[in-house]
């Protein structure tokens, strides 16, 4: 069984909500757990198993499209990233805000620990909902 299947089959175990899909150009396949904040806000989070490493990639936390407003973002996300060392907040092209993070295979020793992984999805959740507020006070002032 490889790293994607024993994951599914972690997921499966903790009863956890999920879709599965797989990305066209590059062939990788992924999971699609939806996540509701303590907030009260709703995000995707995905987990993507490429051939040397785990991406974890939360989406739909946020729209910024002035451009007073990003900068004020670039400098809150810039200020995390100097206490967060796995994980970055982006604000992509088109406004949409992600955080994002990859886990090299290898660094955890010995077999593939989907409980692990698992922990480095909670410790981007916890980022997240660390920042949200501050995120939610840009985009709506």
């Amino acid at each position: 069984m490889d790293n994607y299947e024993i994951f599914k089959d972690f997921l499966d175990k903790n009863n956890t909500r999920y879709s599965e899909e797989t990305l066209v150009k590059s062939g990788e396949r992924f999971f699609r757990l939806p996540q509701k904040l303590k907030s009260g806000g709703f995000v995707d989070i995905l987990i993507v198993f490429a051939e040397k490493n785990i991406k974890i990639r939360i989406f739909g936390i946020a729209t910024i499209e002035e451009e007073e407003k990003k900068i004020a973002c670039y400098k809150l996300f810039n200020e995390l990233s100097a206490q967060y060392n796995f994980f970055r907040i982006y604000i992509h092209p088109n406004g949409d805000i992600s955080l994002e993070g990859d886990v090299v295979l290898g660094v955890i020793e010995g077999e593939f620990q989907p409980k692990a992984l698992m922990g480095f999805v909670i410790a981007a959740i916890n980022l997240l909902e660390k920042s949200y507020k501050d995120i939610m006070k840009i985009q709506w002032t």
